[in-house]
C-alpha cells in the first residue's frame, strides 16, 4: 500500500472520531428537557398536595381576612375609637357574622391589641414602636388542625 493511500485512510478515520454531531446534541437536549419537565411536574405536585404548606396557606388566608376586618374597623371608628374593646369586629356580640367564621379544624386565636410594651396574650413580649401613643398594634394568630400556630400577622396602625 502506498504512503498516499495510508494518509488518506488515516485522515478519514481521524475525522470520524472527532467531535459530536448536531443531531446528537439535539437528541441530548430533548432527552434532558423531558427528564427535567418530569422532575419539576412531580415535585410541584408533591408540594401542592403536602399537608403542611396547605395548612399554612389556609391559615394565612384566615389571618389576612381577620386582619382586613380589623383594619376596616379602624377606618370606621377612627384612631381614637379604635381601642382594645372595639378593635375586633368578630368579638361577641357581632362574632357570628359569616366573615368571622373559620373552618372547623382552624381557629383564629383571639386577636391581640397592644400599645407600648406588653405580652399580647401570647406569652411573648411585644413592643409597638417604643410606646409612642400615635401607634397601636394588632396581632392575629391562627392555629391549625393539630393546635399548632400555622400563621401569625402583625399590623401597626398609625394615627394619621
Amino acid at each position: 500500500m502506498s504512503t498516499l493511500a495510508r494518509r488518506s485512510r488515516s485522515g478519514v478515520a481521524r475525522r470520524d472520531c472527532g467531535g459530536v454531531s448536531l443531531i446528537e446534541v439535539i437528541i441530548f437536549i430533548v432527552i434532558t428537557a423531558v427528564v427535567v419537565v418530569g422532575l419539576v411536574a412531580g415535585m410541584s405536585g408533591a408540594v401542592r398536595t403536602a399537608p403542611v404548606p396547605r395548612e399554612m396557606h389556609q391559615g394565612l388566608q384566615l389571618a389576612q381576612g381577620r386582619m382586613e376586618l380589623i383594619l376596616a374597623q379602624r377606618s370606621r371608628l377612627g384612631f381614637a375609637g379604635f381601642t382594645a374593646a372595639t378593635f375586633d369586629p368578630c368579638a361577641p356580640p357581632g362574632g357570628a357574622q359569616e366573615a368571622c367564621l373559620a373552618p372547623a379544624t382552624y381557629a383564629v386565636v383571639a386577636p391581640c391589641f397592644y400599645t407600648g410594651a406588653g405580652t399580647c396574650g401570647f406569652g411573648a413580649a411585644n413592643t409597638c414602636n417604643g410606646g409612642d401613643v400615635n401607634y397601636k398594634c394588632v396581632r392575629v394568630r391562627v392555629t391549625g388542625p393539630e393546635g399548632t400556630t400555622v400563621a401569625e400577622l402583625d399590623a401597626m396602625v398609625a394615627n394619621y
